[in-house]
């Protein structure tokens, strides 16, 4: 029988529409937001924690010295990049606590769930040729273990 037990909780759906709202609301007022695929990150420029101190000296540039731009760069629009950059961190760190949070959670309670499954489909199989309806129940389950002849060539 199954002892795995990491995760012991409950999210009544009052609670969970509360959240899913409240992250609905935090979405819309982020906006501009953006969803980019592989390739789009690849080709951009990486501006990491060790290059924070760049972006900073740049910025301090920009601010005592406008002058020594070209006219065509945009300084209220780098200005704006810049404080959006600053304002984000700490959500982005929160955002990516809380799902890595979720995703580990996730991924243990699954688990749980899993490892108690198969306890129950242990007793299916023990019991589906004496209790009316566990032979159906018993098929359905065996088709997630079923190798395929392919799968099984290959070994």
């Amino acid at each position: 029988m199954a002892t795995q037990n990491l995760v012991s909780a409950t999210l009544a759906p009052e609670t969970k529409a509360e959240i899913t709202q409240k992250l609905s609301g935090i979405k819309s007022q982020l906006g501009f937001l953006l969803s980019l695929d592989a390739s789009e990150v690849h080709s951009l420029f990486k501006a990491g924690k060790e290059l924070e101190p760049f972006l900073d000296k740049a910025h301090q540039a920009v601010e005592a010295h406008p002058e020594i731009l070209p006219g065509v760069f945009n300084v209220a629009e780098f200005k704006k990049d810049y404080q959006l950059s600053k304002d984000m961190a700490d959500i982005v760190a929160m955002a990516n606590e809380l799902a890595e949070g979720l995703q580990s959670t996730h991924v243990a309670v699954k688990s749980d769930a899993m490892a108690a499954a198969l306890d129950v489909y242990a007793a299916v199989r023990q019991h589906k040729d004496k209790v009316s309806g566990l032979s159906t129940i018993a098929d359905d389950m065996a088709v997630y273990f079923k190798k395929s002849k392919k799968k099984a060539a290959m070994k």
